[in-house]
């Protein structure tokens, strides 16, 4: 039996294993079932005449983010100018002047303060649970809690949220995150196409039943989505795994989906700003609009959770229609003529991603603390899923691989 380390999927975590192998002498093959690598972490270069990230956009918890050293080293631009408070926002009928502006900030604090209050307090109950009221403020607040989450606070455990250590600071990665991720992975020896269907234990190690043939190993480290392996798309044997499978059941990943519109020039002025909130007289919630610094003028709707779910059912023309009929309503058809082009995602509706990224149902609040710590032998998980501090980050899913690249590595003395 090989000593050969087989990693399952392309993606941040997957290339954090694989480099950390590669740092230990430990021989590896990661396998991907994509025509790419990067998994979430995908900057798009042909849709639109500006690059744009399909998945993570930000470096998250800038200050320790691990990812930043190796942007740093790759020539990855990034604008350390933590603008995540800059945001102009229209409510119904008019521009929030700079007072309403900063009530909306001081009400987004407050709400995610009573989140992490509620966790500490082991409150193991939906995030809508914790009173709100009617306010554009709180209305702001809440869907931006939505995004955090990948979906609709109802569903979503307030003591597992708690879990993510947020260090307030972010910086939005403006040459590309997936092409950071894809660049990192630039000597691994990875093969794209390569489908995982089942995965067996053997004597001294696992064999792996892949579309090109089988493979043994010593270990296998699998970093596809909680959504995928929920799928069951990938046969697991009896034992320890197969609880991984029971605990992931109610970690899902959500859905989180963007819609990209491009233009000759902003429809305002974007001053400093990171982002535009809309919210017009027939919205039940406003709509959270990234300011891209590209070439080309680019605002990116964000969406997620019912919402995201229904607009991918419309297809892309749909997405990019319910995008502009937002931004028309403020500014009214004449922006029309200034668009240039148009691009969603379909993350729920891809089979090898299968939504966002993951959040922990109600009662469930501990299953990923559970998840990380079961010991699974021979075949152990990764991802954002599997990183308590950082979960449905980039750097927590590579942190995450890495991280259980090493464990690895002790376990077998390899």
């Amino acid at each position: 039996m090989t000593e050969k380390i087989i990693i399952i999927g392309a993606g941040a975590a997957g290339i954090g294993a694989g480099l950390r192998l590669k740092a230990l002498g430990v021989p590896f093959i990661i396998l991907e079932a994509n025509d790419r690598i990067g998994g979430r972490a995908y900057t798009d270069n042909t849709s639109l005449s500006s690059k744009w990230d399909k998945g993570c956009s930000w470096f998250h918890c800038a200050d320790i983010n691990p990812l930043v050293d190796w942007a740093d080293k790759l020539g990855t631009l990034y604008d350390k100018q933590d603008r995540s408070e800059n945001a102009l926002y229209w409510s119904e009928s008019h521009w929030l002047d700079p007072t309403e502006s900063t009530s909306v900030n001081l009400n987004i604090s407050k709400r995610f303060q009573e989140i992490y209050v509620a966790a500490e307090l082991g409150h193991d109950v939906s995030i809508s649970n914790i009173p709100i009221n009617n306010s554009f403020e709180a209305a702001v607040s809440e869907e931006l809690v939505k995004l955090m989450c990948s979906e609709e606070t109802h569903f979503t455990s307030a003591v597992g949220y708690g879990d993510y250590n947020d260090t307030g600071v972010n910086w939005m990665v403006t040459s590309g995150y997936g092409d950071l991720i894809s660049r990192m992975a630039a000597d691994a020896p990875i093969r794209i196409n390569t489908k995982v269907s089942e995965i067996s234990y053997q004597k001294g190690g696992v064999r792996v039943e892949t579309s090109s043939g089988q493979l043994d190993a010593r270990a296998v480290i699998v970093t596809t989505s909680t959504n995928v392996l929920r799928s069951g798309q990938i046969s697991l044997p009896a034992g320890p795994a197969q609880e991984i499978l029971e605990l992931v059941e109610d970690v899902p990943c959500g859905t989180y989906e963007k819609i990209a519109i491009e233009f000759e020039q902003y429809p305002f002025n974007p001053a400093n700003n990171e982002a535009v909130w809309i919210q017009s007289y027939s919205d039940s919630n406003p709509i959270y609009f990234q300011i891209s610094p590209q070439k080309k003028p680019m605002l990116i709707a964000h969406v997620a959770g019912e919402q995201a779910r229904e607009l991918v059912q419309t297809g892309s023309q749909g997405m990019a229609d319910f995008a502009i009929q937002k931004l028309t309503s403020v500014f009214g058809s004449k922006i029309n003529k200034t668009i240039c082009g148009t691009a969603t995602t379909s993350w729920q509706a891809d089979p090898l991603i299968q939504g966002g990224y993951s959040y922990a149902r109600i009662g469930a609040g501990h299953n990923r603390q559970k998840m990380i710590e079961l010991d699974t032998g021979e075949i152990v998980f990764a991802g954002e899923a599997f990183s308590l501090p950082w979960y449905g980050t980039a750097h927590g899913a590579y942190q995450s691989g890495k991280d259980v690249a090493s464990q690895l590595v002790r376990s077998f003395n390899l």
